[in-house]
């Protein structure tokens, strides 16, 4: 859990989900690299994207915190995890964990479950030295 981060609440069903998400990291990482800002708003938005397609979620919760150089970041529903995790597919299905553990430093996750409901992804993206 990150402590002293700024989260805020996502209504799942919105169009401009993905969007509003993007927008919220860039604001909160700041003065970043380039590249670096892409892939951790490429990781978080694919997070939020699993959540919004997969869970059955209403709202998505993202917080965003800092440890020393590096930015953590949390995507939690209150849905349940309905998927297994598959090797990415030639057809480019199911590439988003691949996607996600590839882009940032340290990879989460808690699975929602029937009877323990709500998905959360931890990621760690720290700057290169």
């Amino acid at each position: 859990m990150i402590v002293d981060g700024m989260t805020r609440s996502f209504d799942a069903g919105d169009r401009t989900v993905l969007a509003d998400v993007r927008r919220f990291v860039g604001e909160e990482v700041g003065a970043a690299s380039p590249a670096f800002l892409h892939d951790l708003q490429l990781a978080v938005t694919e997070a939020c994207a699993n959540a919004v397609r997969h869970s059955g979620t209403d709202r998505i919760r993202v917080t965003i915190g800092r440890d020393g150089a590096c930015v953590e970041v949390e995507v939690a529903d209150d849905g349940v995890y309905s998927m297994t995790l598959p090797v990415p597919a030639a057809d480019g299905q199911h590439r988003g964990m691949y996607l996600m553990t590839t882009m940032v430093d340290d990879f989460h996750l808690t699975r929602g479950t029937e009877a323990h409901a709500g998905t959360v992804v931890r990621l760690l993206k720290c700057p290169p030295p």
